[in-house]
């Protein structure tokens, strides 16, 4: 893929992650930081650590924690202890925090199922979901150190 293509649909992919940020409607009562931990303990399977939701999140532990003490007051998310390591704790979505999530993702999905339902042809819904498949490989890829730039001239990226 060339520079400009490249730029191109990095572009895009920008501009249809902000809309999709716009179309969230915001969280009644929890601050963004809450809102994006929330977020990483419902995409976690089956709990997950306060080390591992700062790394995904790339926030300070500090952050983690004032966060969790957020969604623990709004009876959002639990605190279970790890059974194999009394020091460590697991963060699980309650009953109330399964539900604000599934509503936050169905409002903020509407947007994008609309204007695929309105926009797309059937050939280019189908394109569509080919892409969301090369999409998931890419965002599962995990690449060596960054290379130069003058190094992904040569390679054509």
């Amino acid at each position: 893929m060339n520079d400009d293509d490249l730029n191109r649909l990095l572009g895009q992919l920008r501009a249809l992650q902000r809309r999709q940020r716009r179309e969230r409607p915001p969280v009644e009562g929890l601050s963004r930081s809450a809102v994006r931990v929330l977020g990483a303990v419902a995409r976690s399977d089956g709990g997950a650590q306060p080390t591992q939701i700062g790394v995904e999140l790339v926030m300070t532990s500090s952050n983690v924690a004032a966060a969790l003490r957020e969604l623990s007051g709004q009876d959002l998310v639990e605190r279970i202890p790890d059974e194999g390591d009394t020091r460590r704790v697991n963060i699980t979505l309650t009953a109330a925090g399964e539900r604000l999530v599934a509503d936050s993702r169905a409002t903020r999905d509407i947007w994008l199922i609309e204007g695929m339902r309105d926009l797309l042809t059937k050939e280019e819904e189908k394109v569509l979901v080919a892409a969301g498949s090369i999409l998931e490989r890419l965002a599962d890829y995990h690449s060596n150190p960054p290379r130069a730039p003058h190094e992904r001239e040569e390679s054509g990226l």
